[in-house]
């Protein structure tokens, strides 16, 4: 069996997120550039979505909850909305104009992202 060498040294022991507040200028040049994602971020059903996985993610970490049933929960939470998402792109609630740009739009937030997680991945 092969032995893998890990240094946890460096990793702190969990990350936190702060909530960074935006100047008024990048807050109108941030929603020029993704305009329908913020308008289906600010719908309801989004909203709770949201606000139901940040308590999941809380929950996640509290050693006095159940990690296996709270990962059950964001997982059903998850398939349930993304089974909505569908049934409304086959029932033409979108167009095909709107698909292509919200498409577009979250390829252009994740990009970043992605590209960090690969230079992560690279340098172990």
């Amino acid at each position: 069996m092969t032995d893998f060498k890990t240094d946890d040294s460096k990793a702190p022991p969990y990350t936190s997120v702060d909530h960074v507040e935006l100047l008024n200028t990048e807050k109108q040049q941030q929603k020029l550039q993704v305009p329908l994602l913020d308008h289906e971020l600010q719908k309801p059903q989004a909203k709770d979505i949201i606000q139901t996985l940040a308590a999941a993610l809380n929950d996640m970490v509290d050693e006095k909850k159940c990690t296996k049933c709270t990962v059950e929960n964001i997982s059903t939470l998850l398939t349930g909305h993304v089974r909505d998402l569908r049934v409304a792109k086959q029932n033409g609630v979108w167009s095909k104009e709107d698909k292509k740009a919200l498409k577009t739009e979250i390829k252009g937030l994740l990009k970043p992202v992605k590209k960090d997680v690969k230079s992560l991945w690279k340098a172990n």
